[in-house]
């Protein structure tokens, strides 16, 4: 929940200063005698952090080969006095996250084809003597080519040669700790077939998302709230624990007993069970997930946390999906439970008095959250470990832990969601997506569900700014085109994004003139899922949907509700509940058409009736947070089918909002633009 780092898409320049002579300098590849040549094809998005720093930890693996275009050290043109690399890879935030005492840290480059590999050259700035290890083969099985000790000293910086002699297409680099300083990597080798050519630099596919809004909003939460508070949120985010489904501390795998009365209870009067996720289904025509977080009870209660891994049995390798057998088979159970699949109830271990199978409640299954977080010591997740925990919650690892282990096995229909990253990490994506393809024979992408990223709009870490301040549709606009290139066939969500109405938390919604918090609040809310539509993002879960603590309250996250459930359990609305009602209400068949404008003190975005595409809005507001107020605007609508246009205004008590009729002059709307947005509905004509 607490967001931090900005997320920044960077591109390395291809030239660069000589620092000696001012000149621009590109050292051109050449074929030396013995038929090995300097290997030029590494890109960015061929390189791999398995610590998952890239980011978040405020490092670059990239950082390795970045200045390789500048360097040919086989030859004498790379002579230090000529040029030095001076970029490293290291992770500069919480390193010692990402160093582990078992496996250091590790970057894996793809050649992309195989290589004859000669010969590799690093440049040694290293400080202090350290440990690094070179690895060629690939990510099922590792071959240690070279061994090193750095020299320790600046004065001893230089190129370092080491022989390979070997045919790979994968090459990994170890470091034992964060002294270990190498500044650039230059591989020689012989191609074993056609060079490919550089990655796309952009996604060319479609731009925006044709989720209608219906579809698009939803919303975090931990317990059952009346359906008709959720009717605005197509999906429900539901925040659960481990402990929730696995609290047999009695039995051992594979004799566990596992709890599916998470938010439910056995029915007498209907002779079944109630589900909040099933009422939930039936009466809003939603879709409820279950983020499971943490470790089983057995686990919570003896003080264990193995780096917060729920391993089935102590000391288990954290990065081998053997090790969440039981995490699997919890997994199964409760897609075989809550799936669309029906199976035979025999097979279930379940501690529920009664057994049911293929309920059809469930169908997505969120495996962790946050699980990325630099805050939390030995609790944080690396990608590799993630991924053998997903590998086996998925379909136990192609199988190998048993037809009972993971929901694909169970149901068809269930699909994994990402656990939702700390930030707008594309990173981590292209890591999972790597080990996918390189750690199962089928390269399937386990997470079909979706593809998750938080974000606040956050200034400094220290207070909220408004999502115009943030660039917010600009930058998740980057995130969503660098995630279609990773997958382009899952969606793209932004799984919490919210403000505080308290005014004391780092999160705060700013203020705008001559308006309450609770106002406030609700309209960044608004314009905040205005950027998301139009960033190309395929839904938005708003954090965080019900209060239990009053708008005083000095902690972070605890007032960013659009409900409050009041100490007599009655529910109070705020005006942010209203507007994104009337927002769904009025936009459900409608989806993201086009960008009209974001210059000015007016910014016109146009939404598009996907049943009736002659119905288009127009949301338009002021993005500013000064008061601004532009009287008489003339929004241009082009040729209509009448003369008549309604203005829907966001008011705080209603949950349509209300509706003005305007008219037509001229192909023009004439209105008053304010910071609150509104909304302009016409009918467009031929």
């Amino acid at each position: 929940m607490a967001k931090y780092t900005s997320y920044v898409l960077t591109v390395f320049a291809m030239l660069i200063s000589c620092r000696n002579s001012g000149q621009k300098i590109v050292i051109p590849p050449k074929n030396y005698s013995d038929g090995f040549q300097k290997i030029t094809g590494i890109y960015r998005e061929n390189v791999y952090d398995l610590s998952g720093y890239a980011d978040e930890g405020k490092g670059d693996p990239f950082c390795l080969f970045d200045e390789n275009a500048f360097v040919d050290p086989k030859s004498n043109e790379s002579r230090p006095e000529n040029y030095v690399p001076e970029t490293d890879p290291r992770p500069h935030s919480h390193p010692d996250l990402y160093f582990s005492a078992r496996q250091g840290n590790r970057i894996v480059t793809d050649l992309q084809i195989p290589y004859s590999l000669s010969d590799v050259y690093v440049y040694d700035r290293a400080s202090g003597a350290d440990s690094v290890w070179i690895y060629t083969g690939n990510m099922k099985r590792w071959k240690l080519k070279v061994a090193f000790e750095t020299k320790g000293t600046f004065s001893a910086s230089g190129w370092r040669k080491f022989t390979l002699n070997e045919s790979s297409q994968y090459v990994m680099i170890r470091f034992n700790s964060p002294s270990s300083v190498i500044t650039e990597m230059v591989f020689y080798g012989k191609p074993h077939g056609e060079i490919p050519p550089p990655p796309a630099e952009s996604y060319s596919g479609v731009l925006l998302s044709k989720k209608p809004i219906k579809e698009f909003l939803g919303a975090n939460y931990f317990n059952e709230t009346d359906p008709k508070w959720l009717k605005p949120f197509y999906y429900s985010r539901i925040y659960s624990y481990t402990a929730d489904f696995d609290n047999d501390t009695i039995n051992s795998y594979p004799n566990v007993k596992y709890n599916m009365l998470r938010l439910g209870y056995w029915n007498n009067q209907i002779d079944d069970y109630y589900f909040f996720v099933e009422k939930l289904k039936k009466e809003n025509h939603s879709e409820a997930w279950h983020t499971i977080m943490g470790l089983p009870l057995w686990m919570a209660r003896n003080g264990y946390e193995d780096k917060g891994r729920p391993v089935t049995l102590r000391n288990m390798d954290t990065e081998n999906p053997a090790s969440y057998a039981r995490h699997a088979n919890m997994m199964w159970n409760i897609a075989a439970f809550f799936g669309k699949t029906k199976v035979d109830t025999n097979s279930l271990s379940l501690s529920n008095p009664h057994l049911s199978s293929g309920r059809g409640s469930l169908t997505l299954y969120e495996n962790g959250n946050e699980d990325d977080a630099n805050w939390v010591g030995k609790k944080y997740c690396n990608p590799l470990e993630y991924f053998a925990q997903s590998s086996a919650d998925y379909d136990g690892h192609e199988g190998v832990l048993g037809k009972k282990c993971g929901i694909k096995n169970a149901d068809f229909y269930s699909k994994l969601i990402t656990n939702g990253l700390i930030e707008l990490d594309t990173n981590r994506i292209r890591v999972y997506k790597f080990l996918c393809n390189t750690l199962r024979s089928d390269k399937a992408f386990l997470w079909k569900g979706g593809i998750q990223y938080h974000h606040y709009s956050q200034e400094n870490l220290k207070e909220a700014i408004t999502p115009e301040e943030d660039s917010l549709r600009w930058r998740l606009s980057k995130v969503r085109d660098a995630t279609y290139r990773i997958q382009p066939d899952v969606p793209c969500m932004l799984g919490e994004n919210g403000y505080d109405k308290n005014q004391s938390s780092r999160q705060a919604t700013p203020l705008l003139p001559g308006l309450t918090s609770a106002q406030s609040q609700g309209i960044f809310i608004l314009r905040s899922i205005n950027a998301t539509v139009f960033s190309g993002f395929d839904a938005y879960i708003l954090y965080w949907l019900k209060d239990y603590e009053s708008d005083t309250s000095t902690s972070v996250y605890l007032t960013s509700g659009v409900i409050r459930e009041m100490p007599d359990k009655t529910i109070k609305p705020y005006a942010g509940w209203f507007y994104i009602s009337a927002f769904e209400s009025r936009l459900a068949n409608y989806a993201a058409d086009k960008i009209v404008s974001e210059e000015g003190n007016v910014w016109v975005y146009k939404y598009r009736n996907l049943s009736s595409p002659d119905s288009v809005a127009y949301f338009i507001y002021c993005p500013t947070r000064a008061g601004t107020r532009i009287e008489n605007y003339k929004l241009p609508v082009g040729k209509t089918a009448n003369s008549s246009a309604q203005e829907i205004y966001f008011a705080d008590d209603s949950e349509e909002g209300i509706q003005k009729n305007r008219t037509i002059i001229d192909n023009t709307v004439t209105t008053a633009v304010e910071e609150k947005p509104k909304l302009i509905m016409v009918r467009e004509g031929k």
